[in-house]
C-alpha cells in the first residue's frame, strides 16, 4: 500500500465499514476505536460531547432522547433538520461528523494520516443526495476521489478473486433504510451494470416498525395509553425492536417488552406472525426486481431482447436486512435459483469501495510507477460500467396546453459517464436581451411535481437569428458520480452559451395549473406521427435501419415542443397504434425497440387523422414504406382527408415503391431514400421541425 492509505466508506443508513488496500493487495477491513469492524449509524448528542456508534445506541437504548440515526435517507433534504445544544444539524452535517469519526479510527488502525475516500451511496440516490454526500466528506475533513453505487460495490468485492465463467447476476441490496436491485454482468474484466432501480425509503427500519406497531397495539389494547409519547419509551422500542427481528433470522419467536406509565407489557412475536405482517414489504422488493428485469436488454449478446429470470445466474444478497430467513425464501422463489452467499453481507460494499479507490489511485499515478502499487497484486481486478439510476428531463407543456409535463431527455439507466444532447427551439429578438430558463428534472414521473427539481438553468449570450429561429443544443450530462452538469450551445454559431444555475424558486405552485394561465406566448407545439412499414419485405436490415432512424429523429427534435407517436402497419387496412403521442424518451425508444410485424385491423391515415386532428399546434406524419398499401385512390382519399385536417404528411420511400402512390399521400414533401440513408433522412426532417415547425423543405439526394 501507498504510504497516502485511501479508505472506501460503506456509509450506511443502519451502520458503516471502513477498508483499505494493504501491501499485498489484499482487502482489509479496519476496526475501529472499539474494535470492531462495523460502526452503528447513531450519534449521541451530550450536554459536554458528541458520542458515536456503539456507545450512542448504548445511550439510545438508555433512553437519551438527543439521539440523530436513519439520517442517511434524508440526504439532500433542505427540510429536515435536527437540533441538539441549541444548535442545528441537517443530514449532511450529521453524515460529515460520523464520516469525521470513521476518518478518525481509520487513522488510529492504520498508524497514519487519511484524507481521501471512496463514499458508497445507494444506487437509487438522487443528484442532491450525491452532491450532500460529497458535501459530507469534505466536511470530515476527505476528499472524496469518487462516489459508487453500493450494489456496484459489493458486486467488485465479489467479483475480484473469482476465476469464473461470466455471469449475470441480481444484486438484491436491502439495508437498514435503503433497498437497490441492480442486474450486472460480471466477465473476466469487467462489471457491467445493465440496469438499477431502487426506493430510498425503504428498508430494515420498515420491517422494525412493523414489530413496534404489533406490540404497541397490544399494549394500547391491555393498558389503554400510548407508550409512544414518551421519547425514552420510544427510543427504547427501536433498539428492541431491531433486536426482535434480527433474534427472527435465528429463532422461532422473540419478545418485547415495554414500561410505561407503570405499566409493563411482554410481548412475543413469532416468525411466522413476523413473516405475515410484513409481506406487503416484500412484495414491494419483489416488484421492483421484476421492473429492473422488464426494463433491461441483453445487451452482452448483441441484442436488444428483454432479460427474463432464465437468463441471471444467481442472485447476490447484500446488507444486514438480507439476514432475515423471508428475504432468501422469496428471492429463490421468485427467481427459481439459490441466493449466492459468496461475500460477507456487512463488509462486502466497504471492501468493493477500497477496491475501486486502489484502482483509481493506479489510474492517477506516473506512467513510471504504474504496477507497483498494491493494485498491481489485486486478482481479477476489473473495469466499472455503471449506469444512471434516474431519467433527466425538463418541464415542458403538453400538446394542448392543458398540463405542465417531464419531457424525459435522458433515460434511465444510460451508461455513466454520460451524456445527452437534445435541441431546443428559441424564439430571438434584436429588441431584448435574450435569455431562455430551463427547469432540470430528475425522475421518471409524466408530472413536474413528483420529480426532483435539480436547478433553473439560465442560458444566455444567445445571437439573434435573421428569421427569428434560433436552436440551443442543451447538453444533459451524468458523470462519474452519477452526478449533473448542463451545458449549451447556439448550433447556427457553434458559440458556448452563458449559463447560470439559479435556486429553484421556493413557489412551484405554477406546474400543478394550466399553461394557459400564465402570461407569455409559448410556442407552438408540435405532434409528429411516424409510421413504419413493418412488412415482410421490410425484414432485415431495412426494418433495423428503420428503428435506428426513429431513435435519430427523437436525438433531433425538441421534446421540449414536440410529441412523438408511432404507428407499426404491415398494410395500410392494418395499422396498429404502438405508441399515443407523447414527450418520454423513455417510453419513445421502448416502443421504437418494440415494433413487429403483428397486423391489427385499423386504416393508416384514418388512424392518423384520428389521432392529429382533434389536436392544436402543428400536426405531422412521416410515412416510411417500400410498397403500396391498397388502391391508391383509397389511399388518396384517406389522406386527403388529412390533408384537409391541416396535418402535413411527409412520404418517404425506397426499393420499388409506387412513387405515384408517394405523391399521392404526400402534402408536404415525397422524399426516395435507402435503408443506408433512412437515418440521415429522418435526421435531416428532425432538424427542419425543430427549426421551423415543418414550414420548410429538406433536401436528401
Amino acid at each position: 500500500m501507498s504510504d497516502t492509505p485511501i479508505i472506501g466508506i460503506d456509509l450506511g443508513t443502519t451502520f458503516c465499514v471502513v477498508a483499505t488496500i494493504d501491501e499485498m493487495g489484499r482487502p482489509v477491513v479496519l476496526k475501529n476505536s472499539d474494535g470492531k469492524s462495523i460502526t452503528p449509524s447513531v450519534i449521541a448528542f451530550t450536554p459536554d460531547r458528541v458520542a458515536f456508534g456503539d456507545e450512542a445506541k448504548g445511550l439510545q437504548s438508555l433512553g437519551n432522547g438527543n439521539i440523530a440515526s436513519f439520517f442517511k435517507n434524508r440526504m439532500g433534504d433542505r427540510s429536515f433538520y435536527l437540533e441538539f445544544n441549541g444548535q442545528r444539524y441537517d443530514a449532511t452535517a450529521l453524515s460529515g461528523l460520523l464520516l469525521g469519526k470513521l476518518k478518525t479510527d481509520a487513522e488510529a488502525a492504520l498508524g497514519k494520516p487519511v484524507s481521501k475516500a471512496v463514499i458508497t451511496v445507494p444506487a437509487y440516490f438522487n443528484n442532491f443526495q450525491r452532491e450532500a454526500t460529497i458535501e459530507a466528506g469534505k466536511l470530515a475533513g476527505l476528499d472524496v476521489l469518487r462516489i459508487i453505487n453500493e450494489p456496484t460495490a459489493a458486486a467488485i468485492a465479489y467479483g475480484i478473486d473469482k476465476s469464473r465463467e461470466d455471469q449475470t447476476l441480481l444484486v438484491y441490496d436491502l439495508g437498514g433504510g435503503t433497498f437497490d436491485v441492480t442486474l450486472l454482468r460480471v466477465t473476466t474484466g469487467a462489471i457491467q451494470v445493465i440496469a438499477t432501480d431502487g426506493d430510498h425509503q425503504l428498508g430494515g427500519k420498515d420491517w422494525d416498525g412493523r414489530i413496534m406497531q404489533h406490540v404497541v397495539n397490544q399494549f394500547q389494547e391491555e393498558f389503554v395509553c400510548d407508550p409512544l409519547a414518551d421519547v425514552e419509551t420510544l427510543n427504547d422500542l427501536l433498539v428492541q425492536c431491531e433486536n426482535a427481528k434480527r433474534m427472527l433470522s435465528d429463532a422461532t419467536s422473540a419478545r418485547v417488552k415495554i414500561f410505561f406509565d407503570g405499566n409493563k407489557g411482554s410481548y412475543t412475536i413469532t416468525r411466522d406472525q413476523f413473516d405475515t405482517m410484513t409481506t406487503d414489504l416484500m412484495e414491494r422488493t419483489k416488484t421492483l426486481c421484476n421492473t429492473v428485469l422488464g426494463e433491461a436488454k441483453k445487451s452482452w449478446t448483441g441484442t436488444e431482447e428483454p432479460v427474463s429470470w432464465s437468463d441471471v445466474d444467481g442472485v447476490l444478497l447484500v446488507g444486514g436486512s438480507t439476514r432475515m430467513q423471508q428475504v432468501a425464501t422469496a428471492v429463490e422463489t421468485m427467481s427459481g435459483k439459490s441466493v449466492i452467499r459468496g461475500i460477507n453481507i456487512d463488509e462486502a460494499v466497504a471492501i468493493g469501495a477500497a477496491i475501486q479507490a486502489e484502482i483509481d489511485r493506479e489510474a492517477n499515478v506516473p506512467a513510471r510507477l504504474q504496477g507497483k502499487t498494491a493494485t498491481a497484486m489485486l486478482p481479477g481486478r476489473k473495469t466499472i460500467q455503471d449506469v444512471t439510476s434516474h431519467s433527466l428531463g425538463m418541464i415542458a407543456e403538453n400538446h394542448d396546453r392543458s398540463q405542465y409535463v417531464n419531457a424525459i431527455i435522458l433515460s434511465r439507466n444510460s451508461t455513466i459517464p454520460g451524456s445527452e444532447t437534445r435541441p431546443l427551439a428559441f424564439r430571438t429578438s434584436a429588441k431584448k436581451a435574450l435569455e431562455m430558463d430551463v427547469y432540470l428534472l430528475q425522475g421518471e414521473s409524466e408530472h413536474p411535481g413528483e420529480c426532483a427539481i435539480l436547478g433553473k438553468y439560465v442560458f444566455s449570450d444567445i445571437t439573434h437569428e435573421k428569421d427569428g429561429n434560433a436552436v440551443l443544443a442543451i447538453t444533459y450530462n451524468y458523470d462519474k458520480n452519477g452526478i449533473v452538469d448542463v451545458s449549451g450551445v447556439q448550433q447556427s454559431t457553434g458559440k458556448t452559451l452563458a449559463m447560470r444555475k439559479e435556486p429553484v424558486p421556493e413557489d412551484m405552485a405554477w406546474i400543478y395549473d394550466s399553461p394557459k394561465n400564465r402570461k407569455g406566448a409559448a410556442s407552438e407545439h408540435l405532434t409528429v406521427i411516424i409510421a413504419i412499414d413493418t412488412s415482410g419485405s421490410m425484414s432485415g436490415r431495412p426494418f433495423q435501419q428503420a428503428k435506428e432512424a426513429g431513435k435519430e429523429f427523437l436525438q433531433k427534435i425538441d421534446l421540449s415542443s414536440c410529441s412523438i407517436g408511432l404507428i407499426a402497419t404491415p398494410d395500410g387496412a392494418c395499422a396498429r397504434t404502438v405508441l399515443e403521442p407523447s414527450q418520454d424518451a423513455n417510453r419513445i425508444i421502448r416502443a421504437i425497440d418494440g415494433l413487429t410485424d403483428k397486423w391489427e385491423t385499423g386504416h393508416l391515415f384514418k388512424m392518423i387523422k384520428n389521432t392529429l386532428a382533434p389536436l392544436e399546434g402543428g400536426k405531422f406524419a412521416i410515412v416510411l414504406t417500400d410498397g403500396q398499401w391498397g388502391t391508391i385512390e383509397t389511399m388518396k382519399q384517406d389522406a386527403g382527408d388529412c390533408h384537409t385536417a391541416d396535418i402535413k404528411i411527409a412520404a418517404l420511400g425506397f426499393g420499388d415503391v409506387n412513387t405515384s402512390f408517394l405523391k399521392a399521400v404526400a402534402n408536404w414533401d415525397m422524399i426516395m431514400t435507402s435503408p443506408d440513408r433512412f437515418v440521415e433522412t429522418f435526421s435531416s426532417i428532425a432538424q427542419v421541425l425543430t427549426q421551423g415547425g415543418g414550414q420548410g423543405r429538406i433536401s436528401v439526394k
